[in-house]
């Protein structure tokens, strides 16, 4: 994976932007079950937990080590991640206006990485190889950073909008997407993708970054929105489907090789977003697309998924045939429609309704 020098941030040359609201509950990558084998294959052999946490009848938990030795007291809410971390929250005296429970992270070795003294921390819990950091300002704001393993700065505390965005298990590296917005700005673009070693993979240049495969140990894809058009690039910025309105771009499958994607044309005007299984009667036609770029199937309607069966319907000229997850051709579109109730799937053919199962035989 090359890197451009010239994209690392500075943590001390930074523009101001005015603030992004973000909230704890803001959507985010989560890699469990995407991780590969190789992923956890790796980890068996980390050091494990040398500490343990240990209730008090005052409601507040110890971080203890084998031999009973009290490491670091006054947490609450305190959970270990990964064998490695303890996060959780711990009372600080230091600010004389109010005494408040922030937000930390020690090794179980008691080591501070992340001193408690934030607002709300995120990581995900089946990797926990950075921390996003965020303290709440006095108007109102969050400012939000992010802190590596190792306890360092990767991306200062700025009006940002952070999230997780995937996690390369080949490399053992976080990416972010980070999104600063002002109204002064509004004409310019402020998402692009970070690494955990700050350099931007993606200088910030779009309105929107939405990853497709997150955690799949393969190059990452993403559907990009720029001036109320969309593309799907790969995580070197190279655009493989090139921007158009009115389009929507989501993952077919992540198993294959290459990867295969499914891109579905909206009606005018359409500002539908989430999966394509759940804005089908915005959709007016929709095509399979590997990762090359290359069309492999095109359907006047929506690619649909059968309720109970790893197949899909497709439709060309006026008729309606069935496709695998491998975007191969199961049934010919020959079939007048079919009707999906569950376990029951039939086909209508010269006015007959014939079972799914009879016409895979």
């Amino acid at each position: 994976m090359t890197k451009k020098p010239n994209n690392a941030i500075s943590l001390f040359v930074l523009s101001v932007f005015s603030v992004a609201v973000f909230s704890s509950a803001h959507a985010t990558v989560n890699c469990a079950g995407y991780l590969p084998s190789s992923y956890f294959q790796r980890i068996e052999s980390n050091k494990k937990l040398t500490g343990k946490l240990i209730e008090q009848t005052d409601g507040t938990q110890q971080l203890q080590n084998a031999d009973g030795k009290v490491i670091i007291e006054g947490l609450t809410n305190a959970h270990i991640v990964m064998d490695k971390y303890v996060l959780g929250q711990r009372l600080d005296r230091s600010d004389n206006r109010h005494a408040a429970k922030n937000y930390g992270v020690v090794n179980t070795a008691g080591k501070t990485i992340v001193p408690f003294k934030y607002d709300d921390i995120q990581t995900q819990p089946d990797i926990a190889t950075s921390f996003i950091v965020s303290v709440n300002t006095e108007n109102g704001a969050v400012k939000q950073g992010i802190v590596n393993r190792h306890g360092e700065w990767v991306y200062p505390l700025t009006d940002a909008n952070i999230q997780h965005a995937h996690y390369d298990s080949h490399y053992d590296q976080d990416y972010f997407i980070v999104t600063h917005s002002s109204e002064k700005l509004s004409d310019q673009r402020q998402t692009g993708l970070l690494d955990d070693r700050g350099y931007w993979a993606i200088m910030p240049q779009y309105d929107a970054i939405l990853p497709l495969n997150a955690c799949t140990g393969q190059l990452l894809y993403m559907q990009v929105n720029l001036q109320n058009k969309s593309a799907l690039i790969d995580q070197n910025n190279d655009i493989i489907i090139p921007f158009a309105p009115n389009q929507h771009i989501e993952s077919f499958n992540n198993a294959t090789s290459p990867l295969l994607f499914l891109r579905s044309t909206l009606m005018t005007g359409s500002t539908a977003t989430g999966m394509s299984e759940d804005i089908q009667d915005e959709i007016i036609s929709a095509q399979i697309i590997d990762a090359s770029g290359k069309r492999l199937i095109a359907s006047e309607s929506p690619i649909r998924k059968l309720l109970y069966h790893q197949l899909y319907t497709y439709k060309q000229a006026g008729k309606y045939g069935l496709l695998n997850d491998q975007g191969d051709v199961v049934l010919k579109p020959q079939f007048d429609s079919y009707r999906d109730e569950g376990e029951q799937v039939r086909f209508e053919e010269n006015g007959k309704l014939i079972p799914l199962e009879r016409l895979l035989d």
